[in-house]
C-alpha cells in the first residue's frame, strides 16, 4: 500500500526547547498507526503539526502526495483529515446531535441568507448533512442521547462524543489523541471496537495516540515511538516490543517487555 501520510525531518522548536527533532516515518493507506512515547515525548506536537495547529520549524509533511505544510487548519479538513482532542473541545450546552453536526462544517457550501431561510440548496444540503450525522450516531452507539446536552453526560461518553464530531467529517485519515483516557476497562475496550470498526467497515486510516501498550499491541499495523521529541523506534507491534531503546525508555535498561 502507498503511504497516506509522509512525515520527513519534521522538526518543532518553541524558544531553546525542541519538541520534536528531526522526526521521519510514514503511514500507509487504510492502517492503524499507533504513536507512542512517555510524557513529553512530543506525540500531541506531532499531531499538531499534521493538523495545522503548529507549524513545523523544518521538514515536510505530505498527504496523498500533496506537501500540506503550508495548509491552513480548514484548508486540511477539505482533503479529508479530521482530528479529535485529548481534552475535550465539546459545546457542553449543546446536545450531542448539534455537536456532530458541527463537525460537518466545513462542507456546507450555502450562504448565509439561503440557509437562515431554509431553502432550495440549503435545505437539501441541510438533510444530506443530517443523514452523515446519523449514521455516525449509529456507529457509535449515541441514539439514546442524541439529544441530551454534552455536558450532562459522562466522561467516558464524552470522549465518544469527541470522537464522533471527528467522524462526521468522513474522513480519509483521522487523528485520535488518547481516545481512552479516563475510561474505566468495559469503555476501553467498546472504544477498541470502534476504532477497529473506522479501519475495517469504513475503511479510515488511523492514527492513534494511546499509553495503554495492550491496547496499541493489539490494535496497531505499525509503531512509531517517540522521546524527548526523537524518533527511537518505528515497525510492526513484534518489533516495538523487541527494540532496546523502546525498552530503555519505557521501564528502564534492566528489564524487558
Amino acid at each position: 500500500m502507498e503511504p497516506i501520510l509522509e512525515i520527513e525531518a519534521v522538526s518543532l522548536q518553541f524558544g531553546g526547547v525542541k519538541a520534536l527533532d528531526d522526526v521521519t516515518y510514514h503511514i500507509k493507506k487504510g492502517e492503524i498507526f499507533s504513536l507512542i512515547g512517555p510524557n513529553g515525548a512530543g506525540k500531541t506536537s506531532m499531531l499538531n503539526c499534521i493538523s495545522g495547529l503548529y507549524q513545523p520549524t523544518s521538514g515536510s509533511i505530505r498527504y496523498k502526495g500533496q506537501e500540506i505544510v503550508n495548509m491552513k487548519p480548514y484548508h486540511r479538513t477539505t482533503l479529508g483529515i479530521a482530528r479529535a482532542f485529548q481534552n475535550i473541545a465539546l459545546f457542553a450546552h449543546m446536545s450531542v446531535l448539534d455537536n456532530l453536526k458541527l463537525g460537518r462544517h466545513t462542507l456546507m457550501n450555502s450562504g448565509a441568507i439561503s440557509g437562515g431561510l431554509y431553502v432550495g440548496k440549503a435545505a437539501k444540503e441541510e438533510i444530506e448533512h443530517r443523514r452523515k450525522v446519523e449514521e455516525v450516531i449509529e456507529f457509535l452507539e449515541l441514539q439514546d442521547i442524541r439529544h441530551t446536552p454534552v455536558g450532562t453526560l459522562p466522561y467516558g461518553l464524552q470522549k465518544r462524543v469527541e470522537v464522533g464530531r471527528a467522524l462526521a467529517l468522513g474522513p480519509e485519515l483521522i487523528l485520535l489523541d488518547e481516545p481512552m483516557a479516563g475510561m474505566n476497562n468495559a469503555e476501553k475496550d467498546l472504544m477498541a471496537r470502534f476504532i477497529l470498526d473506522m479501519h475495517e467497515v469504513m475503511d479510515i486510516t488511523v492514527v492513534l495516540i494511546e499509553h495503554d501498550l495492550g491496547i496499541v499491541m493489539n490494535l496497531s499495523d505499525h509503531i512509531a515511538v517517540l522521546d524527548f521529541g526523537k524518533r527511537i523506534g518505528f515497525g510492526t507491534p513484534e518489533e516495538i516490543q523487541k527494540n532496546p531503546d523502546v525498552i530503555r525508555a519505557y521501564i528502564g535498561e534492566e528489564t524487558v517487555i
